[in-house]
């Protein structure tokens, strides 16, 4: 453990400045040296993206901004932390609704305060010795060797027997990304067959569900609840499949209570509000929203629409209160919206949909000159170079403004904006036809470039040098295609003896001078750029 710790890079994640000092101190004294310290979320995720660590202990409470679970959340979402990197959620508190959320970005520990060097030291111990077993696997994924990666889970699992399961888990993950389906399913029911735990008995039924076997699915989760009775991903995906089925009231009783018991998930409070919407239930659907963006103020999981969703439902709400509950609920939309103002300052797309429903918000509950100056703010906002509405926010401003009564004070911007938007929604159809160009040349790339390998495989090297070249004509910084078209001239005297070819194949290299060491291909590039130095 003391050569691991003396070679790790480490980062400490804690608002008060003695206890890194403390944990800095304990961590020198078991043999670690290159320790690295941020004082809030922010500067722990900076950090994380200019720098690979091997360990990250970051406190649950970080005071204002981002708190460990927002954190650990915003890591795996940014893919910020490269496989086996140890992250250790230290916390002095341990309520439900703290554990529930951090244990579901699966932290590797959860270290409650206070504790000691030796308790500090033991547990680091477990999880060194477990890392050191597994490496090879997450060397091997963090080369993008994902074939690889799966072959040493199988020889971990005959090497060290009591990794199995993790082995197992990680094996399961891998060949979920690689779509292989049919072994998946095999492993899944190897697990639970030996022993019925929560992960492999969660991804069977995410299996039954992405197959379209839903009414399956929905019984193997429901078969699960006397088990896993207090499992929130397991009540996410009985909502998932009652919704589906078109069990809508079933689904929000569900997600009530997941929110329940894990109510910091903003992805499940924005769930459970949608569903409370399609009910036409406005009132858990406006509660819900106004969850998900006080729980979303620091994640990154808060998305424009859900400003949105909230402004369509406390609309509804608002109209059927009285004159003193309709204040009491405008005063606080009123501070929701200053935030989605700051959240989005600078992304004038998401703040001209968000701007389109508050104003329709405040023109429907009789306050005309808020919902003049918001549509006044939203003609600029649409006028702006930087803003480019998808179809979705389109359609969405155009909805709101067809609700709009007639109103001689909001007349005025309303023209503005309808002609601006008949020029923007030309403007998304000029850009959804290039996009589909686009897609179908990267169709024509991949084909072309398959069928020069193919070609290669027959010995036609002329022509499949021929369509490699025809690839990079479509996508000329394609490494694929660029290694490709240089390794057939490289390797071929038929081809190689032409000096021209062999000037094409420099050039191809050239192109990926800057490719990361990284990058799986690395190797193979190197051995190109070797051997046509030497030519």
């Amino acid at each position: 453990m003391f050569n691991f710790l003396s070679k790790s890079k480490i980062l400490l994640i804690d608002d008060f400045a003695g206890f890194r000092q403390t944990i800095k101190t304990m961590l020198g004294r078991l043999g670690a040296h290159h320790i690295d310290q941020s004082s809030n979320g922010s500067e722990a995720i900076k950090r994380c993206s200019e720098e690979n660590y091997n360990i990250i202990f970051c406190d649950y409470n970080l005071g204002d901004g981002q708190d460990g679970q927002q954190i650990l959340e915003e890591l795996h979402q940014r893919s910020l932390m490269r496989q086996g990197t140890l992250f250790i959620m230290v916390t002095a508190e341990t309520t439900t609704a703290q554990v529930m959320g951090a244990i579901e970005y699966r932290p590797d520990a959860y270290l409650t305060k206070p504790f000691t060097g030796d308790q500090l030291g033991q547990r680091l111990k477990r999880l060194i010795l477990k890392n050191a077993a597994l490496n090879n696997i997450y060397l091997a994924m963090n080369a993008g060797n994902i074939s690889k990666a799966i072959a040493i889970c199988d020889e971990v699992i005959i090497a060290t027997p009591k990794l199995k399961y993790s082995c197992l888990r990680i094996k399961s993950d891998l060949l979920e990304k690689q779509e292989q389906n049919d072994e998946l399913m095999s492993l899944y029911n190897d697990v639970v067959n030996e022993q019925p735990v929560l992960w492999a008995m969660v991804g069977l039924g995410r299996l039954y569900f992405n197959s379209g076997e839903v009414r399956k699915a929905l019984e193997h989760f429901l078969s699960m609840r006397e088990t896993f009775s207090r499992q929130v991903s397991l009540l996410d995906w009985i909502a998932k499949c009652q919704n589906e089925l078109g069990e809508a009231e079933k689904a929000e009783e569900t997600l009530k209570e997941a929110v329940s018991i894990s109510p910091k998930s903003v992805m499940r409070q924005a769930t459970l509000g949608t569903v409370a919407a399609s009910l036409n239930n406005h009132e858990l659907a406006q509660k819900s929203f106004a969850k998900t963006i006080h729980e979303g103020t620091y994640s990154c999981m808060l998305e424009p629409q859900h400003f949105e969703q909230y402004y369509d439902n406390t609309r509804e709400v608002a109209q059927k209160l009285d004159v003193r509950e309709r204040s009491r609920l405008l005063a606080e939309t009123e501070v929701v919206h200053k935030k989605m103002e700051r959240t989005y300052q600078n992304d004038p797309s998401a703040m001209a949909a968000n701007l389109s429903s508050a104003a329709l918000l405040y023109s429907a509950v009789g306050k005309s000159d808020k919902s003049s100056g918001i549509l006044s703010k939203l003609t600029k906002t649409l006028e702006n170079p930087a803003c480019e509405l998808s179809e979705e926010q389109a359609t969405s401003i155009d909805k709101h403004l067809e609700s709009f009564t007639e109103d001689g004070s909001t007349d005025k911007y309303l023209n503005q904006i309808s002609s601006r938007m008949n020029v923007i929604k030309e403007e998304i159809k000029v850009r959804k036809k290039e996009d589909e160009i686009k897609v179908d040349q990267l169709k024509i790339a991949k084909k072309t470039n398959s069928e020069g390998i193919q070609l290669s495989k027959k010995g036609q090297h002329q022509e499949a040098l021929l369509k490699f070249r025809e690839a990079i004509e479509i996508l000329p910084e394609n490494i694929n295609y660029l290694l490709n078209a240089a390794q057939i001239i490289i390797e071929y005297k038929e081809l190689n003896s032409n000096a021209d070819n062999v000037i094409e194949a420099r050039h191809y290299l050239q192109d990926l001078i800057s490719m990361d060491e990284t990058d799986i291909r690395w190797k193979r590039y190197q051995k190109l750029l070797e051997r046509v130095s030497n030519g």
